[in-house]
């Protein structure tokens, strides 16, 4: 007998049984292994009760990831589950996309930036740009605040000229719709930009703007509502990133709708709302009271965006409705 231990070079054996740890080499001439608690050891001799099949508790080489297979396709959002299956075949080194560089604005005099400044009559919290970088962060990426900008073209113009330089995407909120002071299509035309759609048939968030510059910078214009930012976010600047970083299209969840849902034809509406798992394992959708642009209260509810299609105005209890995460690609269900 002899005793091969995990980290041994595989031996070559005797006749007769022989140890070996779990981990390490089978032996040449050797073709299955017998637990130790399985056996019992007398006078040099190893006896056990029951025939042994060819192969028994032993692994191949290749078993896993077998020569020439593919193991993370283009298209991957990498995660630990990946990074365990790069460092057992040794690959410490793979080709990735690289992260958009984003910087985001706010516009308005009446936006307050510090949070300490006591409000004066007509000024509100910058609410906006916060949510935005926060949400960003969640999806592992890094953007930067450029600040606030008063409602002046020239200053708007010069800080976007240098956001240029060093951007992938800008984006910014406010100034988009059809007021006196929403200078923001103008000036990116003066800045050689073509809008390549301002307004879409959504509610909230209908005055959206996205425009390409010359050099290739990606813009996108948020309405100043919060809520209508934050689906403006979710459902246009989230999908040109999924593209961007080489990531599949993200497909919607569907979940029966609790209470019937009656909206105006033809806007697609996005709803604050609350999915959850009932007792019988079905995903069922609440939606949320207070679905205005300007109420972020119901946000705290919520843990997902439910999407009612444009081509209809009434929905019925029962019906499946697709659904997204707030933020990401992760849901935070409520299992029941």
């Amino acid at each position: 007998m002899g005793s091969t231990v995990a980290g041994d070079n595989p031996s070559k054996g005797t006749k007769g049984a022989w140890e070996i740890m779990t981990g390490a080499p089978v032996p040449q001439n050797y073709d299955a292994v017998v637990k130790i608690e399985d056996i019992s050891v007398s006078d040099g001799f190893a006896a056990f009760s029951s025939p042994i099949e060819i192969h028994n508790n032993i692994r191949d080489a290749g078993e896993d990831f077998k020569p020439n297979e593919l193991v993370i396709g283009s298209g991957t959002n990498i995660s630990s589950s990946h990074i365990m299956a790069l460092a057992t075949i040794g690959e410490s080194n793979i080709s990735v996309a690289n992260k958009p560089k984003i910087i985001v604005f706010s516009t308005g005099k009446e936006i307050i930036d510090d949070a300490n400044t006591k409000l004066l009559p007509g000024q509100i919290r910058n609410s906006n740009s916060p949510y935005l970088i926060s949400a960003l962060n969640e999806m592992s990426l890094s953007p930067t605040y450029g600040g606030t900008i008063f409602d002046d073209p020239e200053i708007f113009e010069d800080k976007i000229s240098q956001a240029l330089l060093d951007n992938d995407i800008i984006i910014s909120t406010g100034a988009v719709s059809m007021g006196k002071h929403d200078f923001i299509p103008d000036s990116l035309r003066n800045l050689g930009a073509k809008i390549l759609f301002h307004k879409v048939y959504i509610r909230p968030g209908k005055p959206i703007l996205y425009a390409k510059l010359p050099n290739g910078t990606h813009y996108f214009g948020l309405p100043g509502n919060p809520i209508s930012a934050a689906v403006g976010l979710r459902f246009f600047v989230v999908p040109l990133l999924t593209h961007l970083q080489g990531l599949a299209p993200e497909q919607a969840i569907k979940a029966k709708l609790l209470t019937p849902l009656s909206k105006k034809k033809p806007f697609r509406f996005f709803c604050k709302a609350f999915a959850s798992v009932n007792n019988h394992g079905q995903l069922e959708l609440k939606i949320l009271k207070g679905q205005q642009s300007f109420k972020i209260h119901p946000l705290l509810e919520a843990n997902c965006w439910a999407s009612f299609a444009p081509d209809k105005a009434d929905f019925e209890l029962g019906e499946l409705i697709d659904i997204y995460p707030l933020t990401t690609k992760k849901f935070n269900l409520d299992l029941r």
